[in-house]
């Protein structure tokens, strides 16, 4: 049916073989013990290099080895929540739900045996994390506000229980910057306040000391100095984490928009194009569909061809969007470039004197 299909089950089997047997079945997790953090990190590694059959196959040995333990469902739902938002598409969605419920079920059950497990309410605060995340962007906004406030407080408990678990400070973080941007409206009253400099010091903390959240914390990192339009920051940690996983795509999508919002527009030309290629050589390989991202690139290329004058170029590149056929969802969701397109096309065609 597919390549990547039997890739996954050679993949599969090939782990088994390559990587050491794992202890027979045990109720919880201990996510020090050096055994288990190597199994979690491979998934996170093989996550950011975009190899999700390795990943997936990792985070499944931990549900065989505790499946009572919330650990292995939530970095499985953490990995099909990392699938969709490559391919723009919610085809995991079913699976990603399932894994956040039992994840959730059994922090909890960990929890009503210990209140002082801080390991838990990581797990627990994470997976809401996710879950308000996921759901805010599906325009869930009271779902995902209700998830992210359980979220908090789940983390809190992880840091008032153990505060050397650096990894819950990236969940923290997030909340009190993008809370604070969310805001801004409202610093002047004493109840809401700037917390974004606490904020960017806490995603910090977790990138410097967490166990398995430092990528995760540079990406956050990253996108936080593109918010702050310090771009040279955004650009350098950016390139600096491309070159630890240059198999993934998330940094590079990251460095291209550093540079297009500094208005570099050579630099940013050629990352965008450098998505493109990647991107159209998986197109034909893998499900789900990825129009959305090929759209979103080829944008962002003839916005960098009309800031560099090269109209004739620029004006190519919008009629192969314009042209492009989509699905109704996807036309939808790109609406508002499809619109800027056209009017991206008009204006480079008159610029280069082709306007009839």
């Amino acid at each position: 049916m597919k390549r990547i299909f039997i890739f996954a089950i050679l993949l599969a089997s090939a782990s088994f073989l390559l990587c050491p047997p794992l202890s027979f079945s045990q109720k919880y997790l201990d996510y020090q013990d050096p055994q288990i953090k190597g199994v979690i990190l491979e998934g996170v590694e093989a996550t950011f290099q975009e190899n999700y059959p390795l990943a997936e196959n990792r985070f499944k040995a931990l549900i065989e080895m505790a499946p009572e333990d919330p650990g292995g469902y939530f970095f499985l739902a953490a990995l099909y929540q990392a699938q969709m938002i490559d391919y723009e598409s919610n085809f995991k969605e079913k699976d990603f739900y399932e894994n956040i419920k039992m994840a959730k079920k059994f922090a909890g059950k960990r929890i009503e045996k210990n209140k002082k497990d801080a390991w838990a309410y990581l797990i627990l605060g994470n997976t809401y994390g996710a879950k308000a995340v996921y759901d805010a962007k599906k325009g869930k906004w009271w779902s995902g506000l209700n998830s992210g406030l359980y979220a908090k407080s789940a983390l809190k408990e992880t840091i008032k229980h153990n505060s050397e678990i650096y990894d819950a400070y990236l969940g923290l973080g997030s909340y009190h910057f993008w809370a604070s941007v969310m805001t801004k409206a409202f610093w002047w009253l004493p109840f809401i306040g700037d917390h974004r400099e606490k904020g960017i010091s806490e995603i910090k903390l977790a990138y410097e000391k967490s166990i398995f959240s430092s990528a995760a914390a540079a990406s956050g990192l990253i996108w936080i100095y593109i918010e702050e339009e310090k771009f040279d920051q955004a650009i350098s940690l950016a390139q600096k984490m491309q070159s630890e996983y240059p198999q993934g795509k998330s940094f590079l999508w990251a460095l291209a928009q550093a540079y297009y919002d500094k208005k570099d527009w050579h630099n940013a030309l050629l990352k965008y194009q450098e998505l493109l290629k990647r991107i159209e050589k998986n197109h034909a390989s893998k499900n789900p569909d990825q129009s959305y991202n090929l759209i979103e690139c080829e944008f962002y290329i003839a916005r960098c061809l009309f800031g560099l004058g090269r109209y004739d170029e620029c004006g190519f590149v919008c009629e192969e969007i314009l042209n492009s056929s989509l699905n109704e969802k996807i036309q939808k969701r790109q609406e508002t470039k499809l619109k800027e397109t056209q009017k991206l096309i008009e204006r480079s065609l008159e610029l280069a004197g082709r306007k009839e």
